[in-house]
């Protein structure tokens, strides 16, 4: 029940553009690093979760508490959603304008009927079954990922495992079109 009300606070700052990017210089792969911790503890490390950074030539501009949400809710999902010991990798490339961070399990992934609105409020897959969730998460993560100008993808086969796909640019900056205070 805490966890519907906090996401539902969340979309409600999000609907009244009451929340403000905190854009800060970051040491992703750090950041990272210590969201997988977080997780691990959570978890009593029952899933080996790897970390892989490729290319990432110093640290990006963006919003901490942004990516701290958004791969808190990937990697806690994808806990969820495999069996205990199965892994979970995270692997981070960039180019000059853009990081690419892939999270990536071997669960009971996403039915393909499913995939189109997975990203949808309330929705969850078919498959889920009595694991618990709100159907929230992926929204506000897509919603977020969103104000940081990236895109996020998904790809996944029915009891193989899903792969989500994070695109942001290197240097996030904050929208000027509508205020976000």
């Amino acid at each position: 029940m805490t966890e519907m009300l906090d996401d539902l606070l969340t979309l409600n700052r999000m609907e009244a553009h009451r929340l403000t990017l905190q854009l800060a210089s970051l040491d992703l792969a750090g950041h990272l690093r210590s969201v997988i911790d977080e997780i691990r503890m959570g978890d009593r490390s029952a899933h080996p979760i790897e970390l892989q950074v490729a290319d990432l030539a110093g640290p990006i501009t963006s919003d901490a508490g942004l990516l701290h949400h958004i791969f808190s809710n990937l990697l806690s999902n994808a806990v969820r959603y495999s069996p205990a010991g199965a892994p979970i990798t995270v692997s981070v490339r960039a180019d000059a304008q853009h990081v690419r961070i892939t999270v990536e399990d071997r669960g009971i992934g996403v039915p393909a009927a499913d995939l189109a609105r997975i990203f949808e409020p309330f929705e969850r897959g078919s498959n889920v079954g009595h694991i618990k969730g709100t159907g929230l998460g992926l929204n506000i993560v897509k919603r977020m990922i969103d104000l940081l100008g990236g895109a996020v993808s998904v790809e996944s086969l029915s009891a193989a495992g899903t792969r989500f796909v994070v695109e942001l640019p290197y240097r996030a900056v904050a929208p000027t079109a509508a205020p976000h205070a």
